[in-house]
């Protein structure tokens, strides 16, 4: 493999390219504008949490064969001092446009600092959030909602109702951590080894099924009870649509094709989605039909 090539695969640009989405996609959604302004801003707090995984995780991730390894661990000090100086001299730039900003974007480095470095005070002495059981899935899953819905929401005026936002909120979690089983899973053998408690190496990749099936039901389920008391719109309830085809991906993938490329193409399935149904709504308002339909 090409150095350019180990540089892309360390940069994880699918994560980037979902978290972007999700923040233009849902950041329509609650405020009515689309921020395309912000989703570099995305990219950069995501780099910063990727990249400083990538450094502290190079012994889990030699034993999960992870692209790009051997060049992190040729230049950890440089692609440390890129990690931290990316978001850092973006914040500054931020910060002179829109200063509240800065408090959600602080949050969700923090919480990156605490998945990558032993920050997590516990009984058993300092932790890195990945070391505790839960903990790995919920803080990425926050940081997603942070990038997605809290940066948004910090430099738009108008807003949607609070029981959209919470609804949506809830569906986006339930589904971003099916994700994170999905990469889990991927990763079972290293993160066994190197002591992780994630899903599927505490409960077996069968229990870790189980569970990645029942959050995608409970993440369509939300849907229809923001559809049926009328805090969602049809427009929001077409959002089924992705844990159905994450599920059926995931179906053509058990148990024996669920590496590093499945991750890669069900993260990208996502971000098409998310551009899809933005594009769509905006072919749609475009043709003077209304904006939602709420059955209540």
């Amino acid at each position: 493999m090409t150095s350019g090539s180990a540089l892309v695969a360390i940069a994880r640009p699918h994560i980037l390219f979902v978290a972007m989405a999700a923040c233009v996609t849902f950041g329509w959604l609650l405020t009515g504008r689309v921020l395309v302004w912000l989703a570099p801003v995305v990219a950069a707090d995501w780099f910063f949490v990727n990249l400083l995984n990538r450094v502290t995780d190079v012994a889990e991730d030699e034993r999960n064969g992870i692209v790009g390894t051997a060049l992190v661990l040729r230049h950890v000090r440089a692609f440390t001092a890129v990690a931290f100086g990316a978001p850092l001299l973006t914040l500054v730039a931020t910060h002179a446009i829109a200063p509240l900003l800065s408090i959600p974007r602080a949050v969700a480095l923090v919480i990156g600092l605490g998945y990558s470095y032993r920050l997590v005070p516990t009984t058993r002495g300092m932790r890195r959030l990945k070391e505790i059981y839960g903990a790995k899935n919920l803080g990425s899953a926050l940081i997603f909602v942070l990038t997605g819905f809290a940066y948004p929401l910090t430099v738009a005026e108008r807003t949607a109702p609070v029981a959209t936002q919470v609804l949506l909120v809830a569906f986006f979690v339930l589904f971003e951590v099916t994700f994170e089983i999905f990469y889990d899973m991927r990763d079972v053998e290293g993160d066994r080894a190197e002591g992780v408690p994630t899903f599927p190496v505490v409960h077996g990749m069968k229990g870790a099924r189980r569970l990645f099936d029942a959050l995608l039901a409970a993440s369509a389920a939300v849907l229809v009870l923001g559809l049926a008391t009328g805090a969602l719109g049809v427009r929001e309830a077409l959002m089924v649509v992705a844990p159905l085809s994450q599920r059926w991906f995931f179906r053509t993938r058990w148990p024996d094709r669920i590496d590093a490329r499945a991750c890669i193409v069900a993260t990208h399935l996502a971000s098409v989605e998310l551009l899809v149904f933005l594009a769509g709504n905006a072919a749609w308002l475009a043709a003077g039909l209304p904006a939602n339909v709420h059955l209540r």
